[in-house]
């Protein structure tokens, strides 16, 4: 059952079948393969994929989201909800049993395999830096923005209660916030830690180890006493009021909880080959209940900045308006339901975001990078940078609070459609 070129054959394609590594996996379900199916002439193109279980403990929680997801996403095209043709929702291949993923119960557990039809004609681009042309990047950057707002339009009709979260405490900037202080107090055992956990059982499951530093006691304190990081670990606490406004405006009902994507960087949203509007977002691994304004300010705050996460120099870190202004114009000309509240909190979302990321990398960093781990090739210090990085980014943002706030009131026309 390791083979996928077995795995496939149980999925209900043509033969003859052609399986390679897909060269376009992610980080997280890296078990992706490219499967060729049928006889020369007419073959078509699959995605198979295994599910991480080190990652997702509940994978057929999972799939049944992204099952939702996909039916709530047809059901809402097949009723009219898009005056413009173009989206097309991700797929499922069913088994040769008719199931709609492969399950596999092996002694340490459940692992689901699923196929998906590759989308057909379809570009998709890692970063903005990939493309060279200053106009085309504002044109995806807009087309991306207007994508996340179709992908709420036809997710609409779900009832967010019905959808479990894929990875517990993720976007829970609380939780994040008390591992930065459990590991600034030098906390190393579940004992030490108590004051910091979470009391959700399987939260606590599920992160307890994130809590505690892994670090011997002389490379920890070298990593904590670091002066340039020092001004960040004092920003990120001077800032938690901020931080936490996404996550008290849910709990106190004052924002809206729908069902979001979850991860809505660029290189899941899929762009039509020969018009260039958006015509996808994938990678349904993550949607759960929470605002739409976390999708759009993790998707804003990716976008914007030009260096990218890994840049080494802080200086470099800028935001670029002219994208800012592109992807509000793509969401704002699509969106069809949002609230004073939610319009007032656009030009914030990014800055908390990147907050959140800054506060969740540099924890990582001096507990030992338990939860970014890193690779092979991958410098000893990436999650340093990573943090300085988001940190700045947030000043930048904050900086530029003021034109981001005029931008989005002279966009808003809530009397547009799709």
């Amino acid at each position: 059952m390791q083979d996928p070129h077995y795995i496939a054959s149980l999925f209900d394609v043509p033969e003859p079948l052609e399986v390679s590594v897909f060269s376009g996996r992610g980080n997280i379900n890296r078990q992706t393969y490219l499967v060729k199916a049928g006889p020369p002439g007419s073959r078509n193109e699959y995605l198979l994929q295994l599910l991480n279980p080190d990652v997702f403990r509940d994978p057929e929680a999972v799939m049944r989201s992204m099952i939702l997801c996909i039916k709530a996403q047809r059901k809402a095209l097949s009723e009219g909800a898009l005056q413009t043709v173009g989206w097309e929702p991700p797929g499922l291949v069913p088994t040769r049993e008719g199931d709609e993923y492969l399950r596999i119960i092996e002694e340490t557990g459940i692992k689901c395999w699923r196929m998906m039809p590759r989308i057909a004609d379809s570009l998709s681009f890692r970063s903005l830096q990939e493309i060279s042309r200053p106009e085309s990047r504002v044109r995806i950057a807009e087309q991306a923005g207007r994508g996340l707002a179709i992908f709420g339009i036809l997710t609409s009709g779900m009832d967010p209660s019905s959808i479990v979260p894929p990875l517990a405490g993720y976007r829970d900037t609380r939780l994040y916030y008390n591992q930065l202080a459990s590991v600034l107090s030098g906390c190393r055992s579940v004992a030490e830690a108590e004051p910091y956990l979470p009391e959700d059982p399987s939260v606590l499951r599920s992160t307890k180890d994130y809590f505690l530093i892994r670090l011997e006691p002389e490379a920890y304190h070298r990593r904590l006493n670091d002066p340039q990081l020092r001004r960040f670990i004092d920003l990120a606490g001077a800032s938690k009021d901020f931080g936490l406004t996404l996550a008290n405006g849910l709990a106190s009902g004052e924002l809206r909880q729908v069902v979001i994507h979850g991860d809505t960087k660029l290189e899941n949203f899929l762009f039509s080959e020969k018009t260039g509007h958006v015509k996808a977002l994938v990678d349904l691994d993550t949607i759960m209940p929470h605002t739409w304004l976390s999708d759009w300010g993790d998707m804003v705050r990716s976008l914007v900045n030009i260096a990218g996460e890994r840049e080494e120099d802080p200086d470099r870190i800028s935001v670029d308006m002219d994208i800012f202004d592109a992807i509000a114009r793509g969401f704002l000309s699509t969106v069809r339901t949002v609230d004073d509240r939610e319009i007032e909190l656009m030009a914030a979302a990014p800055q908390m975001i990147a907050l959140e990321l800054g506060v969740r990398f540099l924890a990582d960093y001096l507990r030992g990078d338990s939860y970014f781990q890193l690779g092979h090739d991958d410098p000893p210090e990436l999650n340093r940078t990573r943090a300085i990085a988001q940190f700045c980014l947030f000043e930048r943002l904050r900086g530029n609070e003021s034109a981001a706030r005029r931008c989005i009131q002279s966009m808003r026309d809530p009397g547009r459609s799709v």
